[in-house]
């Protein structure tokens, strides 16, 4: 079974996480991933899919306009 985006995404924010909980992702780290959608594309999708777990991470672009991050939020 593969895995889908927001896992992808999440299990490599665990992986690279700073030491505040933060973890920015640009297209090149999509590509790196397999993803091969718009970078904002997948940041809204991401997003939305989070929103709708009630996960305790927060999407923030903090008015990038080349990445975006996902935060822990506990």
């Amino acid at each position: 079974m593969s895995l889908g985006i927001t896992e992808k995404i999440l299990a490599d924010h665990a992986s690279r996480k700073d030491f505040s909980g933060v973890t920015w992702f640009t297209l090149e780290d999509l590509h790196r991933l397999g993803i091969q959608d718009a970078l904002f594309t997948i940041m809204q999708d991401v997003q939305h899919e989070l929103r709708s777990r009630h996960s305790d991470h927060v999407v923030e672009s903090e008015g990038c306009t080349d990445r975006w991050s996902i935060q822990d939020s506990r």
